[in-house]
């Protein structure tokens, strides 16, 4: 495993720092689960140290991700970066008041030129309207796996090679409150064979994995990504285009494999974790209520006496 070749530890989130303090100050204060000043620090450094030309982001929600990308890469110059936003909601989860996206209208209406936002689909239903030559991309869509993958897999026909690829919540999956779920940036940046990097911040949150020279290459280990068992279940609306663009692009002996991969991966998990399975765990789950309830009244008649 390689990582850090490129960038030395450290390094991009001192170079995106400055700006990621000065747009901080202009956040909306609607614009919340977006990523954090110091996740910020880290992707505008990279993003002005790469200063790609095609740019696509992969889970837009509040808009915030897109007006952190767009000032850093205007703040190197990069006058002629095309940014394509893309995000399967209408309206911003955290809060429907609010579109999807909204917060470049808000703060960063200077850069709209450059600004494209295609709602209401996946990334694989749009990949191809998009085309070619995108040299970078941010992934922070649905976090459990396969998703980020299944995003990944969806760029990878129309990506130059030695591209980067931006992560976002890395380790989600540690924080009590997921109960351990949303692993799957987590699950493709780690079993990443590139070079990679991600931010100073401990658990990390923010990280970016590097295409190689031939993009074709990855296929094997997303492939093996893919063979890990999902955390849900993904719709065929969602599948057939992406099969479909893997076919094309590398041949039907791939775009078999894969077919069968999302196959045995809706399966297992519908085997797994069914109707059936939900009831016990919920069962589970209030039992462990209850018992912590009663061990805690017990405590305090113990004290109390």
């Amino acid at each position: 495993m390689r990582i850090f070749n490129e960038f030395q530890y450290g390094l991009l989130d001192g170079i995106g720092r400055p700006l990621a303090d000065k747009l901080y100050k202009l956040r909306p204060n609607w614009t919340a689960a977006s990523i954090s000043d110091r996740d910020a620090a880290f992707f505008a450094g990279l993003a002005m140290t790469v200063r790609p030309c095609k740019v696509v982001e992969v889970g837009v929600a509040s808009g915030w991700g897109s007006v952190v990308f767009l000032e850093a890469l205007a703040s190197s110059r990069c006058e002629s970066t095309h940014y394509f936003g893309v995000d399967i909601a209408e309206r911003f989860f955290y809060d429907q008041k609010y579109a999807t996206g909204e917060a470049v209208s808000e703060v960063a209406s200077h850069r709209a030129h450059h600004y494209r936002l295609l709602t209401g689909r996946a990334m694989a239903e749009v990949a191809e309207e998009i085309g070619d030559g995108i040299d970078f991309a941010f992934i922070d869509a649905h976090h459990m796996h396969p998703w980020p993958t299944l995003d990944l897999l969806s760029l990878l026909p129309y990506l130059k090679p030695e591209s980067w690829i931006a992560l976002h919540d890395l380790n989600l999956c540690r924080k009590q409150d997921q109960e351990h779920q949303n692993r799957g940036p987590k699950y493709l940046f780690e079993a990443w064979e590139e070079d990679k990097a991600h931010s100073i911040e401990i658990p990390t949150m923010a990280g970016a994995i590097r295409i190689g020279k031939r993009p074709e290459e990855h296929l094997p280990l997303l492939l093996d990504i893919l063979h890990t068992p999902w955390e849900l279940t993904v719709e065929e609306r969602f599948l057939s285009p992406l099969i479909a663009a893997v076919s094309r692009s590398y041949g039907s002996t791939w775009g078999k494999e894969f077919r069968r991969a999302v196959d045995v991966g809706n399966y297992l998990r519908n085997a797994t974790h069914g109707r059936s399975f939900d009831f016990l765990y919920d069962r589970i789950a209030r039992l462990r209520s209850s018992v912590s309830k009663n061990a805690k009244d017990l405590l305090t008649r113990v004290v109390e006496r």
